[in-house]
């Protein structure tokens, strides 16, 4: 059954596998973002912090939430008018550069990394 419903499910470019062809509402988008924003390492690691320094650990809750907030204000539009779909292949595009876009994904296996390391850690 698992396997029909993959095959009749299946993205036939990829516009529908990265954006679900773009049918998918704004505000059902926004909040798919923002339930994976709220990840553990959101939710444990700012409490954590926030209970360690006291009112001093809420600059790392106001910088986390408010470099994300530049992430969609600052850098969103701008994958969108280049039609790319990853920071990679913005980058490549942008500068031209096979480099800076191999540079771009090693810095995002890095961050991403570290980044599921937390989350693994819970």
């Amino acid at each position: 059954m698992y396997i029909i419903i993959a095959i009749w499910s299946r993205a036939s470019s990829t516009n529908e596998f990265y954006v679900a062809g773009k049918g998918v509402n704004p505000v059902a988008n926004g909040m798919a973002t923002a339930a994976d924003w709220m990840s553990a390492a959101s939710f444990i690691s700012m409490a954590g912090l926030i209970s360690f320094l006291g009112k001093d650990g809420a600059v790392y809750l106001m910088g986390w939430t408010g470099g994300y907030v530049l992430l969609a204000l600052l850098l969103a539009p701008y994958l969108r008018k280049f039609g790319q779909y990853t920071v990679p292949d913005f980058i490549g595009t942008r500068y031209y550069s096979k480099t800076a876009r191999l540079v771009a994904v090693l810095c995002l296996i890095f961050i991403s990394f570290t980044y599921v390391a937390g989350q693994m850690r819970g």
